[in-house]
């Protein structure tokens, strides 16, 4: 096998499967990636760690001279690279999967391992149910709901993203069981595509950094694990198993009040605040008032602290204590000038909307004094 490329290209495709490779490795093998060079042409790297999977394609700048398939770590070739000066970089690899490596600095011979003990990466089955969304939506999608997603590996179910497509449209929920997220997107796809999948939070996280730019992609989803299909890139995981909470029934149906506020005004604002809040408890109480929202936290050893911004309100006043994180975490990962809080009693569930967007977000009240 015998190939040349360009050291920023490679270092770039290299940079898109480098995360997926673990840090302790349960084999040895998934601490390399597969490198095959095409007759076509065209270079592609594969990485696992037999949860999640990267494959990434390289059709320019890269000259195959003799075709074939290895495996090489990942982190000594991103070292390499890395202090390598541009310009074309030869592999020369034996059937022994040594590469003899010539940058236009310096010289190495690295020991790789066969490409027939690299693991098999699932392609979907032909009756998979596919899905087309722009990658930049579902990117933003992910965006506004999976920082909702719980931690807590005891749930596992709510430590992932929900996918549901049904209706002709995608919504995707996460929740820890304190505060909701939740978006939809219009897509579509024919009925018997009905369907749930749990994303787990390692795609999540990786999607979220691979999803660049716009265009087309393809979503197969089958038991056990999902498909992400770019073109340039194809990325899939396994699944969550198990069924995901009722959010349906957490998310109140009614509010009796409505408040607008304006976004950055009200995160600066908690921000300010939330320096005296007690560490144990963390909270920030606010009363909506006609025209002003008054936000205020203490804690016996810090002080106090209270600040009052205005807001678009004439109903009766409400008071509640939120958690500040849980807040802040939603206002920032908006992107309206604008956001509106639906309100019944200060120990009921809030619902944070924005207009025009379909986007909701559910917080449960603290009940603690401030």
């Amino acid at each position: 096998m015998k190939f040349t490329v360009m050291r920023s290209r490679f270092l770039e495709l290299l940079s898109n499967v480098q995360s997926v490779v673990p840090n302790k490795p349960a084999l040895q093998i998934i601490s390399n990636a597969m490198v095959e060079a095409g007759e076509d042409g065209t270079l592609t790297l594969t990485a696992t760690d037999l949860d999640v999977s990267v494959r990434t394609t390289l059709a320019s700048d890269v000259k195959v001279d003799e075709p074939g398939a290895t495996t090489l770590p990942v982190r000594k070739v991103v070292e390499m690279l890395r202090m390598a000066p541009e310009g074309e970089i030869q592999f020369d690899i034996d059937a022994d999967a040594v590469a003899r490596v010539i940058t236009p600095a310096a010289k190495y011979r690295i020991n790789g391992l066969n490409v027939r003990e690299f693991p098999v990466i699932k392609e979907p089955a032909a009756e998979a149910k596919s899905f087309t969304l722009d990658r930049a939506i579902f990117r933003e999608m992910l965006r506004k709901t999976a920082y909702a997603a719980g931690t807590d590996e005891t749930r596992r179910v709510l430590t992932g993203v929900l996918l549901q497509f049904e209706n002709n449209k995608l919504t995707m929920v996460a929740t820890d069981g304190k505060r909701l997220a939740l978006v939809e997107q219009e897509v579509e796809f024919p009925a018997e595509s009905t369907c749930s999948m749990i994303l787990p939070p390692k795609a999540v996280a990786e999607l979220s950094r691979l999803l660049n730019g716009e265009g087309p992609m393809r979503i197969y989803g089958q038991i056990g694990q999902i498909l992400f299909d770019c073109g340039s890139f194809r990325f899939y995981s396994k699944l969550i198993e198990g069924a995901y909470a009722r959010y349906q029934a957490v998310i109140p149906t009614t509010c009796d009040e409505r408040v607008t506020i304006n976004r950055e005004e009200l995160i600066t604002s908690i921000q300010r605040v939330a320096i005296m809040s007690n560490d144990k408890t963390y909270a920030v109480r606010m009363v909506f008032g006609e025209g002003a929202l008054t936000l205020s936290a203490s804690s016996s050893e810090a002080g106090e602290a209270s600040d009052v911004i205005p807001i678009k309100y004439s109903g009766r006043p409400l008071a509640a204590t939120y958690n500040p994180t849980y807040i802040m975490e939603c206002l920032r990962n908006l992107d309206s000038e604008e956001v509106v809080f639906e309100l019944t009693e200060g120990h009921n569930p809030a619902v944070v909307k924005c207009e025009g967007v379909p986007f909701l977000y559910v917080i449960m009240p603290l009940r603690i004094p401030v």
